[in-house]
């Protein structure tokens, strides 16, 4: 590239950067192909690699692999390696230099030189060690160190936890062991051994393995001498007795300490016998559901004779007769040892039938579904039939809606049946409804119309009569029929109509008015607390319905109801009458309602004798909410009492018999409206 052609690059790549949203919107210009791609190529990265995998052998058994991380350039990246290999990565490698070049989709060439390292010695130094004092105290001395290896840096490893540690001087007595490895992971392993410079404890020692593998019947015995009795045990399962039973196949360890605090630590393996094993071969079933599989088993192992128990209730060592599925086998030996295995029986022909394709029917009745299946699983050359008759098709079409079967066989003898289900959607309906919408204010009427639409499959085209679309809700301002077309998205149509009344005006009300009266003609005009009053109601034909409001909380819908108040007050009654528009009028009239004032005269004589007037001994009451009444002779002795507002009074007999003629006296008891207790005394002549 020229300097100048350079230095415009630059200055246009600039202007771009500092032009905002707005400018770009504005403005555009196009830059010579040549200028872009000198643009592109001079914002392109250098091409980068990160080498990683195994670059060092540790072995001559081992090989070593280079893994590429390329960025960038521009990918796609060819590569080429001195071995002729064209691939990023490479695997399998010998010790020795690998150079590739790498190559972007523009030309750029990047080369890389990786070694792969050869095995190389890593040895250390003679372990320098000091035992402990006692057999248990933490005070024995260890220091590794590296005589010959790679060079820095080395890690280690101690089997007591400690990391990258080359001296210590906290060491119990025991076994050790230390794994020091290079940069390139490359290890050695050494074991050394704390001692006490005490005469430490001695133990001798009678094992019994498992008699099985996983069976937990073996045991230690100890015998311990040296140190200062009595010792103290721990074993790395957790027990603290001398000697271990009912122990399965491991390693176990056991610490010991004396008296002084001295230990003695001892490693114990128990191996069971060899463990049994179980191969097989089989024969798989022709199809699903034919029994002729069959399963021959050998056992590896333990001791004969063998028992065998088949998931199948089978003893036998083989099976046959067998269906597709899982078999269990539990294999006994001679010393009770067993191992136990599951088979998979399956079959020569997994024959299946799938729906690829179901196309359901557009309208109710009509002949447009599909089904397409698909056959998987079959052995060789299969046929197809289905249930009214059509043959080797595995797709339908022109179909009702029904219950459609199918039976495919294969070769081996091995069917399968299918039912589809071709279901048609539900049937298209419609229904108009309408209403009139008055405003009873104004007078004013508009009429409403909404269909009703069932069935189908939405979404749904709407035609009115009226010229509207789409409208499942229309007005109409006059008498005739209204018709609406339906059209679903499946192309399903329905037509329906209606007829809808229009009037010619909203009622403005017709009269109304009312009256009332007491039920039970007195000379009082006024009306009193608990007095029935009729209201007679005075309402034109054009309302329909009616309602009552007495001003007390009650309603009445009667025409011409019976209402008693049951306090005392004035009160609004209210009259509200509807007609068929739901249009009302309503007429209010006050009603001051009084307490009657108790009233209760009592006779001074009666006359018994049958001729109607006067036969009966009662007080002439009013206004009083409970009554009661006794009757004494002259010597106090009660011979009539009686209670209620209802009574018909004292008939002038005791306990049936006819009284002579005389004066008798009488106590009457009585509660006004209001609540107040009166009492009234004094005397009454019988006359015969």
């Amino acid at each position: 590239m020229k300097k100048g052609l350079g230095q415009y690059c630059i200055l246009i790549f600039m202007l771009l950067i500092s032009m905002n949203q707005y400018a770009f919107a504005q403005f555009s210009f196009e830059i010579p192909n040549r200028l872009a791609e000198n643009l592109r190529t001079f914002s392109l990265e250098p091409i980068s690699v990160k080498v990683s995998g195994k670059l060092a052998l540790c072995s001559h058994t081992e090989k070593g692999s280079i893994l590429l991380d390329v960025t960038g350039g521009k990918a796609p990246y060819t590569f080429k390696w001195n071995t002729l290999e064209t691939t990023k990565d490479r695997t399998n490698l010998y010790a020795g230099t690998y150079t590739v070049d790498i190559t972007d989709s523009e030309g750029r060439k990047h080369t890389e030189r990786i070694v792969v390292q050869p095995p190389f010695p890593l040895i250390l130094n003679p372990i320098t060690t000091k035992d402990a004092t006692c057999g248990s105290s933490p005070d024995g001395y260890a220091k590794i160190g590296v005589k010959i290896g790679r060079g820095e840096p080395y890690r280690n490893t101690w089997s007591n936890g400690l990391v990258d540690v080359w001296e210590t001087n906290n060491l119990a007595p025991g076994t050790y062991s230390v794994t020091v490895s290079d940069m390139f992971n490359c290890d050695v392993t050494v074991s050394f051994e704390i001692k006490s410079s005490s005469a430490g404890i001695q133990v001798s020692d009678q094992i019994q393995t498992p008699s099985c593998s996983g069976q937990a019947d073996g045991k230690i015995s100890l015998t311990v001498s040296g140190g200062i009795a009595p010792y103290t045990y721990k074993w790395n399962n957790g027990s603290i007795l001398k000697d271990l039973s009912n122990l399965t196949s491991g390693d176990y360890q056991v610490q010991i300490t004396d008296q002084k605090g001295c230990t003695f630590q001892k490693s114990f393996k128990l191996e069971a016998p060899v463990s049994m094993s179980i191969s097989n071969s089989k024969i798989d079933a022709s199809c699903a559901g034919n029994a002729d599989g069959s399963i021959a088993i050998s056992v590896a192992g333990g001791r004969a004779p063998f028992t065998y128990s088949w998931s199948n209730g089978a003893v036998t060592k083989d099976i046959s007769n067998l269906v597709a599925g899982t078999y269990s086998v539990k294999v006994i030996d001679a010393s009770g040892c067993f191992v136990e295995k599951q088979i998979q029986v399956s079959s020569r022909s997994s024959l299946g039938i799938s729906v690829v394709e179901l196309t359901n029917p557009s309208c109710a009745g009509k002949a447009d579904g599909k089904i397409k299946l698909g056959v998987s699983g079959a052995y060789g050359n299969y046929t197809v039939s289905w249930s009214d008759g059509v043959a080797d098709n595995l797709t339908r079409s022109s179909l009702k809606a029904g219950t459609y079967e199918v039976i495919v066989k294969d070769e081996s003898g091995c069917g399968v049946t299918k039912t589809v289900q071709i279901t048609e959607p539900g049937t298209l309906n419609a229904r108009i409804e309408s209403m009139l919408d008055v405003n009873c204010a104004v007078g004013s009427i508009e009429g409403v119309a909404w269909v009703s639409i069932q069935g189908g499959k939405e979404p749904y085209s709407i035609s009115w009569n009226t010229g509207d679309s789409n409208k499942r809700e229309v007005k109409y301002s006059k008498s005739g029929i209204l018709k609406v077309t339906i059209t679903d998205a499946g192309g399903c149509s329905v037509e329906t109509e209606a007829r809808v009344d229009f009037p010619s005006q909203a009622s403005q009300g017709g009269r109304l008015d009312f009256n009332y009266r007491k039920l039970e003609i007195n000379s009082d005009a006024e009306v009193q607390v608990a007095e029935e009053i009729v209201f007679e109601s005075v309402i034109s034909n054009d309302f329909i319905a009616w309602e009552w409001e007495f001003g007390d909380g009650k309603q009445s819908k009667e025409k011409d109801p019976i209402h008693l108040f049951e306090k005392p007050g004035t009160f609004d009654v209210i009259l509200k009458a509807f007609d068929a528009y739901g249009c009302s009028s309503q007429e209010s009239k006050t009603i001051q309602v009084s307490n009657p004032a108790e009233l209760v005269v009592i006779p001074n004589a009666f006359t018994p004798n049958g001729d109607g007037l006067n036969d009966t001994f009662i007080p002439k009451i009013k206004a009083v909410s409970s009554f009661n009444m006794d009757i004494f002779n002259t010597w106090g002795e009660r011979i009539y009492s009686t209670s209620g507002l209802e009574s018909k009074g004292w008939d002038g007999t005791y306990k049936g018999q006819i009284l002579p003629a005389g004066n008798y006296l009488f106590k009457i008891t009585y509660t006004s409206i209001d609540g107040s207790l009166f009492e009234k005394t004094g005397g009454v002549t019988l006359i015969r």
